[in-house]
């Protein structure tokens, strides 16, 4: 029997094994029986960077609705999976991609499948205009709740449309903007699921205890749908912003923060993980330059928070400062400039690795995200086992290489700051 993970030169490798359907369909197992359960995942190829520019926030609403009627299930999708014993199960929209997933008892593998199955291949006839209405509502909704009605939202969307040009899918959120859900047609949903929810733009991954007969399995609920091809994805480049400032006043926020944001490389770009390890670095409490200047020793910050985020469409590098009451921007804005401009060094490196490596390492103890591991490294790299490459490409780092890469995405003339002045701040009160 095949370890699930296994280790070379200390890097680790997760056994897959993959097939392509007749109608495009690709499989991926990842066959682990060290317990009872399975996790199954199903990826589709499109996100919030494939939609109309009329129509943002479209795939995140489909998410929404993409479920086989109550009726036809003999409950709602959740509460069905809820009875049989799973112990998760949800939905997420990005740029890049629409994901599904449900962790099952092992004996209970073929309910997930017929569900999966179920509205990949027979949506259309069962959906209809109330359940659009009502789906419209509830993501209006979670706008308000999540993204409009929350500390730094107002930061959140001005940084969109600092960095992005008019048109560019990125401009604006994945929740997209009220009237563009609202204005979301039965037509339009139609045409969205006939597009880009056909077998050959999704992945199934199975990780964990399946059967000896797991490849009939997927065949019974999978082989019969017809031939299909994966569509076009448009290609969005972004050009470098002009250096720009915005402040926005936030009735929500008790503090305010400087917010900068860079443009960045792609999903799997060799600049991905410099840039990651020089975010970590920066911002680690206790060790990290930005904490220490900022939160320890000028005492002008919080907090402090800097990330990468890295897609099929570029990247972004954010650095967020939370400035203490009172504490005088220009001074965060100066360190802030510094630090830029030194860079870090080898210790720093060695530190953050460490801790990226320790964290993908411990995550390999779950099965769901084991899983996503693998959606992950065929979304980007159409390979499954892609987790040691990329921790090798850590390990390969050097002070001169990622300082390289500061210099290439970081550059001052074309970054962007907002700042967010509590709304109390800003009316004097």
């Amino acid at each position: 029997m095949t370890e699930p993970v296994t280790f070379a030169d200390g890097l680790p490798h997760l056994a897959a094994r993959r097939r392509t359907l007749p109608c495009g369909l690709e499989v991926v197992i990842h066959e682990d029986h060290a317990v009872p359960q399975v996790a199954v995942s199903v990826w589709y190829r499109v996100g919030s960077g494939d939609e109309r520019p009329d129509r943002t926030g479209f795939a995140h609403l489909f998410e929404h609705l993409f479920k086989s009627p109550p009726e036809r299930l003999g409950g709602h999708h959740y509460e069905v999976l809820k009875k049989a014993g799973a112990t998760d199960a949800n939905a997420s929209t990005s740029v890049d991609r629409t994901a599904y997933h449900e962790v099952v008892p092992a004996h209970q593998l073929e309910l997930a499948l017929w569900l999966e199955s179920d509205r990949m291949g027979y949506f259309a006839p069962a959906f209809d205009e109330q359940r659009l209405v009502a789906q419209q509502a509830v993501v209006r909704a979670e706008r308000r709740q999540r993204y409009e009605n929350v500390p730094y939202g107002a930061e959140h969307f001005a940084v969109g449309l600092a960095l992005y040009p008019e048109g560019h899918p990125m401009r604006h959120s994945t929740i997209g903007l009220h009237e563009h859900i609202q204005a979301a047609t039965y037509d339009d949903v139609l045409a969205f699921y006939r597009t880009w929810y056909v077998p050959a733009n999704a992945t199934l991954v199975l990780a964990g205890d399946v059967p000896d007969d797991v490849d009939a399995l997927v065949d019974r609920y999978f082989g019969s749908f017809p031939e299909s091809a994966r569509p076009p994805r448009p290609v969005h480049v972004a050009p470098p912003p002009a250096p720009a400032r915005d402040v926005v006043a936030d009735r929500f926020a008790a503090l305010g923060r400087i917010h900068r944001v860079w443009l960045g490389p792609r999903a799997l770009d060799a600049d991905e993980p410099a840039l990651d390890v020089l975010t970590t670095a920066w911002c680690a409490a206790g060790t990290g330059r930005l904490w220490k200047r900022l939160v320890y020793e000028a005492q002008l910050a919080q907090r402090v928070s800097a990330w990468t985020t890295n897609g099929r469409l570029g990247g972004e590098t954010h650095v967020a400062v939370d400035l203490k009451t009172g504490s005088d921007p220009a001074a965060v804005r100066a360190i802030l400039d510094e630090e830029l401009a030194r860079g870090i060094d080898a210790r720093d490196i060695e530190r953050a690795v460490t801790r990226r490596e320790a964290g993908a390492i411990w995550s390999l103890s779950g099965l769901l995200q084991r899983g996503k591991l693998v959606q992950r490294g065929m979304l980007y790299a159409g390979e499954p086992d892609v987790l040691a490459a990329e921790l090798g490409s850590y390990r390969a780092l050097t002070p001169a290489t990622v300082n390289a890469a500061l210099a290439r995405w970081l550059d001052p003339a074309h970054g962007i700051e907002v700042t967010t002045v509590p709304a109390s701040a800003a009316s004097g009160s």
